[in-house]
């Protein structure tokens, strides 16, 4: 009888890891997922999984499938391949989340200005976003970490006084600076538009952020903008005046 328990304990354990694999997805997320958020339509199993429709609060994110990292697992770590789609864009990536942080590698996204949540931009613009990060990571709901470039092509705003406003982008890190501390920097510059743009964007882990640099006006620039920006003083020989604009989130 003694000789029969190993093979038992082998048959219970078999069983149990099949299960595991085999959970089907929709099960494992009626007890767990993240608050606020809701997922329909979902198909497949807990570690290769579909859902027809995720929400966070009143953002839609789009469908999403998974394909969970067994092997992260073991260092305390939940890791997955992700690939968001939307009629009007897509996000993929790899995603490792811990208790205290979330990094994103190999991420790629492009998607519509109006699909970021309404505290990140406001006014009715509208433009596409592009981001092609090799490393992005975020703590307390704030980027700590990047690597990689963020563009914004044909931007539009606000909706009360529509105006083309350009395209920039951002590289992460700006050339020159220290990877970690308190302040990651980024490079800005226009990629053409009414608005030539040179600077840097600062995000501090205290969830405040600094714009600066230099702008001036290119042929064809909305006449009110152009006004507007001279309240900023006097240009230099180039025609570029200095501009900062802060604020916390």
């Amino acid at each position: 009888m003694k000789k029969l328990w190993p093979l038992v304990a082998l048959g219970v354990g078999a069983f149990l890891v099949f299960g595991l694999f085999t959970l089907p997805a929709s099960a494992a997320l009626s007890f767990f997922h993240p608050p606020g958020v809701t997922l329909t339509g979902v198909s497949g199993t807990i570690w290769n999984g579909h859902a027809q429709a995720v929400r966070s609060g009143t953002l839609h994110l789009g469908s999403v499938e998974w394909h969970l990292d067994v092997l992260s697992l073991f260092t305390g770590k939940l890791g997955a391949d992700v690939k968001v789609t939307r009629t009007d864009g897509f996000a993929q990536g790899h995603i490792a989340a811990s208790p205290s942080r979330i990094t994103l590698r190999g991420f790629n996204a492009s998607l519509p200005v109006s699909a970021l949540p309404p505290n990140v931009i406001r006014g009715g613009w509208t433009g596409t976003l592009n981001l092609k990060l090799a490393e992005l990571a975020v703590a307390d709901s704030w980027p700590v970490a990047a690597t990689g470039t963020i563009e914004v092509s044909d931007l539009v705003g606000p909706a009360n006084r529509p105006a083309p406003m350009g395209s920039y982008k951002v590289v992460f890190p700006a050339e020159g600076t220290a990877a970690g501390g308190d302040t990651l920097t980024g490079a800005l510059t226009d990629n053409g538009g009414p608005f030539a743009v040179n600077g840097t964007v600062q995000l501090n882990k205290n969830r405040s952020y600094l714009v600066s640099g230099l702008i001036a006006t290119r042929p064809g620039a909305p006449s009110d903008i152009t006004r507007t920006l001279e309240i900023l003083g006097e240009p230099d020989e180039q025609g570029r005046r200095q501009f900062s604009i802060e604020g916390t989130m």
